[in-house]
């Protein structure tokens, strides 16, 4: 399954220093067809593509390198109109500026990246899925998107 939507880069182009599709040991199974985009901490988070908020956690201070850090998190999932969703993970502490039932445009800036959850250094973790249920941790499947 592709994805349908176009998705517009997340964060600033002039801020992007790489897109790791690999290399991280956490993109497998679910989710295989995630991306981090390496930017410097406190870079704007922007909605890749128009919809609505859906889910918001922003009151996390913790993360760090070690798997133990997984649900500390905070970040942001935006459905959009043909059903998909975009989540939005690293994110800087009470950064968010959207709350959920919140209509977003293209480029609207949403949070900025932080360092909470399962990370080594600070990027945004990007991922577009269809949920195969109603928990927003385990039941998805990543969708493949093109390079920005």
């Amino acid at each position: 399954m592709q994805a349908t939507n176009h998705y517009s880069l997340p964060v600033p182009k002039a801020a992007l220093q790489g897109i790791d599709r690999s290399s991280s040991p956490a993109h497998t199974g679910k989710l295989k067809h995630a991306v981090d985009l390496v930017v410097p901490y406190d870079t704007p988070v922007l909605a890749a593509a128009d919809g609505t908020v859906t889910f918001v956690r922003d009151d996390s201070e913790k993360g760090g390198p070690s798997i133990a850090f997984w649900y500390d998190s905070n970040f942001i999932v935006i459905q959009h109109p043909n059903m998909e969703y975009s989540r939005y993970d690293h994110l800087a502490t009470r950064s968010a500026m959207v709350k959920p039932g919140q209509q977003v445009k293209t480029g609207q800036q949403i949070a900025r990246v932080g360092t909470t959850g399962f990370t080594l250094l600070p990027h945004l973790h990007f991922q577009v899925f269809v949920f195969t249920g109603s928990n927003v941790w385990t039941d998805f499947e990543t969708l493949p998107i093109k390079t920005f």
